[in-house]
């Protein structure tokens, strides 16, 4: 698996290999500028980069070039400052947001832009696709308020703004997982965290006082539904149980952290600090490369102490992002733990899948078995020598053979786990949208129901008049 972080001037990914890291790829723009955040698209062969003077581009780590294309291109005319960058699911499409107060959809496919909204009414902090096929784009901005848009049609949906609290929004996060894709986590400059459904524009849940310092960054759990990690100035990692609606764990960083991400499996959890000091940070949210930075990686199973930390130092870490990648078999004997993740991947379907991959190794070993077992059969005895000699030729075939069945079990294995889940997901989604088309479908016949009895009602009414009157 890759973790991008941007960082300095620079984009930077790094391996990651049984909790340590390594770096690998280091992507700058052509003017010394500072890199703002990093994207990676759904099969990872794609990352997408923003800077401080405006530029985006779009690089692939496959390719010798420092990019494949740009975007948007770099400006001093201005604070075109992109502040964050957020995919759609099939990557077809990009939203940036920034300083210019902003927020613009871009094509990918056709590398172009598609959308660009009517401007905020402040700084643009942080952008979100959300709803179950992406259908909103939200913008969380410096005045507090969260603005809603049709991602298709281009146009305004609402706002979403609590009057209590009109702090700044510093990041803006829509849950990945399926029964609540319709919700979105909000961090505020006050500490708070704040749950609202997309749809209806109405606020869920609310812990006002979760940071005693601006809460910067927000991550869901693509595993558990319930659980959310959000991090700020205090240098502290808050976990909360949404069903809950309380405060489960907390860590401890050794610096202000400003940046936050959490790996497919549900188990890894990278956060970015910065060296420099809260107050600095609190002003703009941002920092300089004069900052050093660190990113600690933790295994969220036994998180008492990160499992590596890593010193940055062309400055503080402004995003991390990791890359969408899939557990796969061989990675049984890694510190992590595959058979752990993979549950955690399957949405409770464990005991399907165990079940159907220990029918594969019977059936093949079946099939293979029966030929030699109906030729030994059939075949006369043969002498000593010739016994000896087919052991050997047997034992050098069954080791020469071995590695290649045991590769072959091992991808159709992995191939039965992913289409499984596949389904699973797909499943979920129908059953997530027919959910939705019901509660409309009954919202309807409610408010249907309601006319009916009013004009009953009236006609009641008028009838009993006519009575009086004739």
């Amino acid at each position: 698996m890759f973790l991008a972080a941007a960082s300095g001037n620079a984009v930077t990914v790094y391996d990651v290999d049984g909790g340590t890291l390594r770096e690998g790829r280091k992507i700058t723009s052509s003017i010394e500028t500072e890199a703002t955040c990093v994207a990676w698209n759904h099969n990872n062969r794609i990352l997408v980069n923003s800077f401080a003077n405006g530029l985006i581009s779009i690089n692939t780590l496959a390719s010798r070039e420092p990019s494949v294309c740009n975007l948007q291109e770099g400006s001093h005319l201005g604070d075109k400052r992109v502040n964050s960058l957020h995919l759609s699911s099939g990557s077809r499409y990009l939203i940036s947001g920034g300083m210019d107060r902003i927020v613009r959809v871009w094509d990918l496919k056709r590398q172009h832009l598609k959308h660009a909204f009517a401007e905020c009414n402040a700084v643009v902090r942080s952008v979100a696709f959300t709803g179950q096929t992406d259908e909103y784009i939200v913008a969380g901005c410096d005045s507090g308020d969260i603005y809603l848009y049709h991602a298709q049609q281009g146009t305004a949906a609402g706002l979403c703004r609590d009057r209590d609290d009109p702090s700044a929004v510093l990041a803006v996060s829509a849950s990945p997982h399926p029964f609540v894709r319709n919700t979105l986590g909000v961090v505020h400059s006050s500490g708070a965290l704040r749950l609202w459904d997309v749809p209806t524009a109405s606020l869920v849940a609310a812990f006002p006082r979760l940071h005693w310092a601006p809460a910067t960054c927000i991550a869901f759990s693509p595993v558990h539904k319930n659980l959310v990690a959000t991090a700020g100035l205090d240098k502290r990692i808050v976990f909360c149980d949404l069903s809950l609606g309380q405060e489960m764990n907390c860590l401890e960083s050794p610096h202000p952290i400003t940046s936050l991400s959490m790996h497919a499996n549900g188990s890894l959890l990278a956060t970015g600090t910065s060296t420099g000091t809260s107050s600095s940070l609190s002003m703009c949210i941002t920092t300089t490369s004069e900052d050093a930075g660190q990113i600690l990686l933790y295994d969220l199973r036994s998180a008492a102490k990160p499992l590596s930390i890593l010193e940055v130092d062309t400055g503080g870490i402004q995003w991390l992002q990791f890359s969408q990648d899939k557990v796969k078999g061989d990675e049984s004997t890694s510190s992590l733990g595959s058979a752990s993740l993979k549950k955690a991947k399957s949405f409770q379907m464990h005991t399907l899948q165990t079940s159907l991959i220990n029918l594969v190794p019977s059936d093949r070993s079946a099939s293979m078995a029966s030929p030699s077992r109906a030729s030994s059969m059939a075949a006369p005895p043969p002498g000593p020598t010739a016994v000896a000699s087919t052991a050997g030729e047997s034992s050098g075939e069954e080791n020469v053979g071995m590695p290649w069945l045991r590769q072959e079990l091992q991808d159709m294995r992995q191939s039965l786990s992913d289409e499984i889940q596949m389904v699973h997901l797909e499943v979920l989604r129908q059953h997530q949208t027919q959910q939705t088309e019901f509660a409309a479908a009954m919202h309807g016949l409610r408010d249907q129901m309601a006319q009916l009895i009013q004009e009953n009602q009236q006609l009641r009414r008028e009838n009993e008049r006519l009575k009086h009157i004739f």
